[in-house]
């Protein structure tokens, strides 16, 4: 078996992404709030959700970074 290692630079930078994932889930449960007029409490008792859905962006956000950077080395190689 070979080990995987990975830098503290890209630690740091998925870190943030994951980080920026949640912020934008609760932001769009902030805004679902102000727009449905809920009670704030729904902030706090939906947070697995907004977990759910933080987890689900940055798994996107990954698959398309994944594809921006494949393409980005492959246009290179030409």
């Amino acid at each position: 078996m070979k080990d995987i290692l990975i830098s503290v630079k890209r630690q740091k930078q998925e870190i943030r992404w994951l980080c920026g994932s949640f912020i934008a889930a609760l932001l769009m449960n902030v805004y679902a709030i102000l727009v449905y007029r809920t009670p704030w409490h729904e902030l706090w008792t939906q947070l697995l959700w907004v977990a759910c859905i933080g987890a689900g962006l940055y798994v996107l956000s990954a698959v398309l970074r994944g594809i921006v950077r494949s393409v980005w080395r492959l246009s290179r190689k030409k």
